[in-house]
C-alpha cells in the first residue's frame, strides 16, 4: 500500500501557473503602491523631522532653566551672580551647547544663557534660545513668536 501525498495546487493545471492567473502582482499594482508610500513619505517625514526637533529644544529649555536656576542659588549663597559657572548643565547635549555671559551692562549684577543649536544645517525657526537674569526669554531665529519656541511646541 503506497500513500500518495497530495499537493495544495490539485486541480490545477502547469499552464496556469505559467501564464500567470491568480499568482503575484502586476507592475501597475507595485507602482501604485510605490506611488502611495511615497507620498505618504513626502507627508511624514517632515511632521517627524519637526516632532524630534521639538524634543531637542525641550531638552535645551530644561538645560537653560537649570542653568538659570544654579545662578540663583550661587547669588543666593554668595550675593551676586557667577557667569563662569553652572555651564554644566547640558555637556551631554549633541544638539544643543550652553553659552553664559554676563549682562552687556557692567552696573548690572546679571547673566546671560544661550542655547545654541550645534548643527545649524538644521531648519529651525527659533534659532537659538536665550534666557537672563531677569526670566526674558529670546530666540535669534526667524519665528515670529516666542510662544512656539519656548512651549516645547
Amino acid at each position: 500500500m503506497s500513500t500518495h501525498r497530495h499537493s495544495p495546487t490539485v486541480g490545477i493545471s502547469d499552464a496556469q501557473f505559467v501564464q500567470g492567473h491568480g499568482t503575484g502582482f502586476s507592475l501597475i499594482e507595485m507602482l501604485i503602491v510605490m506611488v502611495i508610500i511615497g507620498l505618504l513619505l513626502t507627508i511624514a517625514v517632515p511632521q517627524y523631522q519637526k516632532f524630534v526637533q521639538r524634543g531637542y529644544r525641550v531638552e535645551a529649555i530644561s538645560m537653560l532653566t537649570g542653568a538659570a536656576a544654579c545662578q540663583e542659588r550661587i547669588r543666593a549663597d554668595t550675593g551676586s551672580y557667577d557667569p563662569n559657572r553652572c555651564t554644566h548643565f547640558g555637556q551631554d547635549n549633541r544638539y544643543y551647547q550652553l553659552l553664559s555671559s554676563p549682562v552687556k551692562d557692567d552696573s548690572i549684577d546679571g547673566f546671560v544663557l544661550i542655547a545654541e543649536p550645534v548643527n545649524s544645517s538644521e531648519v529651525d525657526d527659533c534659532g537659538s534660545l536665550g534666557l537672563d537674569h531677569t526670566g526674558a526669554r529670546t530666540i535669534t531665529g526667524p519665528a515670529k513668536n516666542l510662544w512656539p519656541c519656548w512651549s516645547g511646541r
